[in-house]
């Protein structure tokens, strides 16, 4: 009664579900990206930027910060 014998009833019912359900993963998982604002296409962060937040933070006192710099300047 519900299959004609066509060969498309499993495609019509089950297999467009699970179409329709790999489109709608797809959509959130690239929405989530989109929001988290995590860009693989951003430049990567150079070594003085992170010294530069690692001072900026408090992690490291103005010595220690002088010091990592001068090391990192004469290396470039």
């Amino acid at each position: 009664m519900w299959n004609d014998g066509s060969g498309w009833y499993m495609f019509g019912h089950g297999g467009g579900m699970l179409f329709w359900l790999v489109i709608l993963v797809l959509v959130i998982w690239f929405l989530v990206r989109l929001i988290s604002g995590k860009d693989n296409n951003k430049e990567k962060a150079t070594p003085q930027d992170i010294l530069a937040e690692r001072y900026a933070r408090g992690e490291i006192d103005e010595d220690e910060y002088k010091k990592r710099k001068a090391v990192l300047d004469k290396e470039s």
